[in-house]
Order: structure tokens, then C-alpha cells, then sequence
């Protein structure tokens, strides 16, 4: 490497500065004239506006991934809740369902003891209705054997 591709390096890391991408870092390498806190480096000078750049859009980064993760565990609680609300809504249905089966059970019972009372007089009447029929079919002869 000879003195003149020093130049040339240089001058093509100064093209790439404006160009999105690796060419915003490259900053063209000088003599060390000094450590990297030192004011009167000429290379703390050059890469200060790079490391800036660079500071800012590290910030924008980490500020989109906290805005990305807020805004997901936004969405998870706005699905947790809506997974909160369906499932009120069920328990309020089956309470809801529940209460219409106790009473059906009790309208059951009281159907079935009605049924029993009804053939209760049923059977009572058929046996009134027998105890009619054989009286009736008595001949008024028989009648007056018995009462004698």
C-alpha cells in the first residue's frame, strides 16, 4: 500500500457518508493523533457526526421495539378482556339456563302429582260406576230378597 491509496481511500470513504447503509458509518481512518475522548483528534471530529447518527437511530430503534411491545401487551390485555367478557357471558347464560331447568323440574313434579291425583278420581269413579252397574242390574226382586 502505497502513500497515494491512502488518499484514495479517504476520499471514497467521504463519498459513501451520504449513502444509506454501511457507507453512513465508514469514516476515513487518519493518523491516531490522540485517544478517542481527545477534542483535538481530527478522527473524534470526523466520526462524532457518524456516532451521533448513529446514537439516533439506536434511540428510534428501542423506541419502536418499546412502542411495538407496548402496544402487543395492549393488544393481549384487550384479549384478555374480551376472553373475560365471553366468559361472564357464559357463566351468565348457564346461570340463566340453570334457573329455567329448577323450574322445569318443579312444574315436572307438579304435572306428575296432578296426573296421580287425576287418576286417583279415575279410578274412585270407576269403581263408584261398577258398584252403579251392579245395583242397577239387580232385579227389584233381588233387592227385596235382601233388604228381607
Amino acid at each position: 500500500m502505497d502513500p497515494g491509496d491512502f488518499d484514495r481511500s479517504s476520499r471514497i470513504s467521504r463519498e459513501f457518508q451520504g449513502l444509506p447503509g454501511r457507507g453512513e458509518l465508514w469514516f476515513s481512518p487518519g493518523p491516531a493523533s490522540g485517544f478517542p475522548g481527545d477534542r483535538r483528534s481530527p478522527d473524534v471530529q470526523e466520526a462524532s457526526p457518524l456516532l451521533e447518527d448513529l446514537r439516533r437511530r439506536l434511540a428510534r430503534a428501542f423506541q419502536w421495539a418499546i412502542q411495538r411491545r407496548a402496544s402487543r401487551r395492549a393488544q393481549e390485555a384487550a384479549a384478555a378482556a374480551l376472553e373475560e367478557q365471553s366468559r361472564a357471558r357464559v357463566e351468565v347464560a348457564l346461570a340463566g339456563l340453570r334457573a329455567e331447568l329448577v323450574e322445569m323440574h318443579f312444574q315436572n313434579h307438579q304435572l306428575a302429582r296432578t296426573l296421580l291425583d287425576l287418576n286417583m278420581k279415575v279410578q274412585q269413579l270407576k269403581k263408584e260406576c261398577e258398584l252403579g252397574f251392579t245395583s242397577d242390574s239387580r232385579s227389584p226382586k233381588d233387592n227385596a230378597a235382601n233388604s228381607e
